[in-house]
């Protein structure tokens, strides 16, 4: 008698760069049943190439008369939660991309839809799998570096002209929000993972030093942050990075130990002096997400879809929940209205 359970289905919605990477994973640990994107032509190649059916719009797809289990979201940011409530209220199980959303407001949506519906609802952040990140998360938990006194986030990466002629939908705040949702919220995500605690006071300078083709938001920030626990907080972030991406790191001054993970996607510790010996931890054999012109973060999907069939099963807790997703977009939207008090 054959025990094995059928595999789990899914449908892509967005057939960009992101997606290619989605739908090789899928075809790993599921079955590929349908994509979907408003360009047809896209949505014609994605489907001739994984062999699956083709829609152009989220409201086709969903009225299919045999849906898929999951809808993997990864269309422009600003449209998140607009599709992700329209999946969960048809039934459907829900893995989404960076940003979870652009407001918090819409996160809490979200959150509410997958609840009322009884679906499984989980937000792509695959940087937390780093091996350096989980280390230093572990020595944090482990109480083994004392008090955080202060940590200094540097994101400093390289967007140039063409990145944002390839899509329509890049720097719109709309639908891209920025470079804080777009290029830097997992830096941002394992920042606030590390300290476990609310900015009680932000102060943020930024503005748009080379992009003369962005009209609506800024290149270059630098953010200070106190936390309610004490932590002081630093974020340098940039898309002016000379010529390629140069820098994702977290330093870490604590009471009982000062280590560093760099490189350019934090995928390596580059420094470390602590009281209990050092962390025993190689580089990651992941490789950037490379993109047509540019690279993105570590490729590292493969982990969230291990976590996310795992919630579909009832068997594991959340690598990330959604209200650490939702956390992070509070706190860029509290950065924003510093910089920008009058446009937020």
């Amino acid at each position: 008698m054959n025990n094995q359970q059928p595999p789990v289905t899914f449908a892509l919605l967005g057939c960009g760069n992101i997606g290619h990477i989605h739908a090789d994973i899928i075809q790993q640990v599921g079955l590929l049943k349908a994509v979907c994107d408003i360009d047809v032509t896209k949505a014609n190649d994605f489907a001739k190439k994984y062999q699956c059916q083709s829609f152009t719009s989220i409201t086709q797809l969903l009225e299919n008369k045999n849906p898929a289990q999951v809808l993997v979201i990864c269309t422009p940011n600003g449209l998140h939660a607009q599709h992700a409530i329209q999946a969960l209220n048809a039934g459907m199980h829900v893995l989404v991309e960076k940003p979870m959303a652009l407001t918090a407001a819409d996160c809490q949506l979200m959150i509410q839809a997958a609840q009322i519906n009884n679906k499984v609802l989980m937000v792509v952040k695959q940087n937390r799998f780093n091996p350096p990140v989980i280390a230093v998360k572990k020595l944090i938990n482990n109480e083994a570096l004392g008090k955080i006194y202060s940590i200094q986030l540097n994101c400093l990466w390289h967007r140039n002209a063409n990145y944002y002629k390839e899509s329509s939908w890049r720097g719109s705040l709309n639908l891209d929000g920025g470079v804080l949702f777009t290029q830097f919220s997992h830096f941002v995500d394992v920042l606030l993972w590390f300290v476990q605690s609310k900015p009680t006071a932000i102060q943020a300078f930024a503005a748009n030093m080379a992009h003369q083709s962005i009209t609506e938001f800024e290149d270059t920030g630098i953010v200070n942050i106190q936390f309610a626990n004490g932590t002081l907080a630093a974020i340098h972030f940039s898309t002016n990075a000379y010529g390629k991406n140069a820098e994702g790191s977290i330093l870490i001054n604590a009471e009982k130990g000062i280590v560093k993970i760099g490189g350019t996607y934090l995928n390596e510790i580059t420094y470390q002096n602590l009281g209990e010996g050092n962390l025993l931890v190689s580089e990651t054999s992941y490789s950037a997400n490379q993109y047509n012109g540019y690279e993105g973060s570590m490729r590292n999907h493969d982990k969230v879809y291990e976590n996310f069939l795992q919630l579909l099963q009832h068997q594991n807790n959340p690598f990330i929940t959604n209200e650490e997703a939702l956390n992070t977009v509070d706190f860029i939207e509290k950065i924003h209205k510093t910089i920008r008090p009058a446009s937020t």
